[in-house]
């Protein structure tokens, strides 16, 4: 060869390298260029548009569509561009299986490959060559085809091109799919009635749905703007704050059941659940409304120690408190105690002719007299039908016990005026004194018992104190 001719050759090969650099560099940016607005497409239709232009910028084809793998070895199309492809059904023999494994297959004849051969006459209808391009999106495998009408159409050259456009088609993919899985997740979390949001250690809100608004009553902005602290009541805020304390630092959870305030002024009681990831310093929060189970808890506990009708606390409980007396006497003997056992009289007569429910207004209002008779710190308890009983303590001697009585039978003397009709009552009280060495609760008001019937004997509006003789008299 002469000199002209390798000058020729090398100047020929300089050229040659010219034009496969722009064919690159063209290529690259078309890819780079696809590949944001690829990454930009909020949902698959999309995504397989700007997919399908990116496509036609790389490589020369008719048709587009992806297989996606299913559970039981098979795969369908999730995107086409052609109707003759949709619903159908492709099974994962040797071809696919080399395609899945990273090696782009371009066929000259699809009819040679045997899953094009089993597909329906209609679906490779104008289908004579394709390139297909595994996709890695995690854990679920698919194939993108581009298909030509002429045969020999794809060669070695469109697989080059595949290999280096499949990784950023994948990357796309899996941009997407995380996407979709926020978008679903904050759906979820919208639409969810258990409160969910994301506080950092000052109590300010990162993140909430809306569920906060509906079951509290705030707007958006005024629980964006507001500490959760601000809707904690201020008796369970000390040991909220306490509860994030003791979380910060460790991935532990805690449960807690507060009272939030809602925007009406009224409480509601939330369930908890606060975890904290000490590498984000923030907390997760879960709560569910448990308003109604905690207000049916509170009124069977309220039931369990507290009359019905009056409100006055029940036998149960005035029973329990007055074994609290005995006991501590044990400890305390300067502590003293006395109990008055009343019976309202003639209460038979009056329910049986003005009725049961002047009866029960009665019982109510004579309740109410019963309180303004005694102190705070004493016991009054509704025990039987007309039956009240008043637990009286002293640091000293207890004197007191007949002058509580006399006050009673003053208290009670104006008449009450119930449903349109005059009723005027008095009550019957027989009192104990703890001085006489009682050991059991149902002794002492056994002999409270006995002089109160002393005290009927006597007539109306009458009081004893219980003594030894009354039980020689019985």
């Amino acid at each position: 060869m002469t000199i002209s001719e390798q000058l020729f050759e090398t100047l020929l090969d300089l050229e040659r390298s010219r034009q496969r650099e722009r064919e690159l560099r063209i290529e690259s940016e078309a890819l780079l260029e696809g590949l944001r607005s690829i990454t930009d497409s909020q949902d698959t239709e999309a995504l397989f548009k700007a997919l399908v232009r990116v496509l036609h910028s790389v490589f020369d084809f008719e048709d587009a569509f992806v297989l996606q793998a299913q559970t039981g070895g098979k795969m369908v199309p999730n995107a086409s561009t052609s109707k003759r492809i949709q619903g159908s059904t492709w099974s994962i023999l040797a071809v696919f299986r080399r395609v899945m494994a990273g090696c782009p297959v371009a066929t000259f004849d699809v009819t040679h490959l045997p899953e094009w051969a089993e597909q329906p006459a209609i679906s490779r209808k104008g289908v004579k060559s394709a390139l297909h391009i595994g996709l890695n999106i995690g854990q679920q495998a698919a194939i993108l085809v581009i298909t030509h009408s002429s045969s020999r159409h794809f060669g070695a050259t469109q697989v080059k091109q595949a290999k280096r456009f499949a990784p950023l088609v994948s990357q796309a993919l899996l941009t997407l799919d995380f996407q979709q899985a926020v978008t679903e997740r904050d759906r979820f979390f919208q639409l969810s009635m258990i409160l969910m949001g994301i506080i950092g250690f000052d109590g300010y809100f990162k993140q909430f749905n809306t569920a906060w608004a509906v079951i509290l009553g705030y707007s958006d902005d005024e629980i964006k703007n507001s500490s959760i602290f601000d809707f904690v009541h201020p008796d369970d805020c000390e040991q909220f704050i306490a509860t994030l304390e003791l979380l910060k630092g460790t991935s532990e959870q805690r449960d807690i059941e507060q009272q939030f305030r809602c925007r009406d002024g009224s409480y509601r009681w939330l369930s908890c659940s606060i975890a904290n990831y000490p590498d984000e310093r923030l907390c997760y929060i879960a709560a569910r409304d448990v308003t109604d189970r905690i207000m049916i808890e509170q009124q069977l506990a309220h039931d369990a120690c507290y009359d019905f009708l009056t409100g006055l606390f029940n036998r149960a409980t005035f029973m329990e408190r007055l074994n609290d007396a005995l006991n501590y006497t044990v400890r305390q003997p300067n502590h003293q105690f006395s109990i008055l056992y009343m019976d309202l009289d003639r209460f038979k007569i009056i329910n049986d002719t003005l009725g049961h429910n002047t009866g029960d207004e009665l019982l109510k209002e004579v309740s109410l007299r019963l309180l303004k008779a005694v102190r705070e710190v004493d016991v009054v308890a509704r025990i039987g039908g007309d039956e009240f009983v008043i637990l009286l303590t002293y640091d000293e001697e207890p004197t007191g016990a007949e002058y509580v009585a006399q006050r009673v039978h003053k208290l009670l003397f104006p008449s009450f005026f119930l449903y349109g009709n005059e009723v005027k009552v008095s009550i019957s009280i027989g009192i104990t004194l703890n001085i006489t060495g009682y050991t059991d609760a149902l002794s002492v008001l056994r002999d409270a018992d006995l002089a109160m019937y002393a005290a009927k004997a006597k007539g109306k509006s009458q009081s004893v104190v219980f003594s030894h003789r009354l039980n020689a008299d019985k």
